[in-house]
């Protein structure tokens, strides 16, 4: 792979954030772009930063991530969702319905998070 993946993480918790894209942004072909704590500010990150994969936690105030990936793959539909999550009942199916690429449970592994990311940024674009 050429070029790095662009990657937007989105997460509410400060110290995990940090975290995700400090050791993110060091997997070779991953560069971490920016950083946003709630699905509203991810939106408008994706408009300026032009991301090529978000990795999106699924509850988050002022908008959770699963609204925040729906108006995502509306607006920007080139722009690939990877959705971290605790497992509530149904949240799978949830994830999938808004259009996320993947859905991965917390905890999780970073190399399993880095592998999601390059597999959902290999994926062929729906045509609209």
């Amino acid at each position: 792979m050429n070029k790095a993946i662009r990657l937007l993480v989105v997460e509410d918790h400060f110290n995990l954030r940090e975290q995700m894209a400090m050791i993110l942004g060091e997997f070779e072909g991953i560069q971490v772009v920016g950083e946003a704590d709630n699905g509203k500010s991810a939106i408008d990150l994706c408009a300026d930063l032009h991301p090529d994969v978000v990795l999106m936690d699924g509850m988050m105030p002022v908008m959770d991530g699963f609204t925040a990936t729906a108006e995502i793959r509306q607006k920007f539909p080139a722009i690939r969702v990877v959705m971290l999550s605790n497992g509530f009942l149904g949240e799978e199916l949830r994830a999938r319905g808004v259009g996320a690429s993947a859905f991965l449970l917390k905890p999780v592994w970073m190399d399993e998070i880095a592998s999601a990311v390059r597999a959902a940024y290999m994926e062929i674009p729906n045509p609209l």
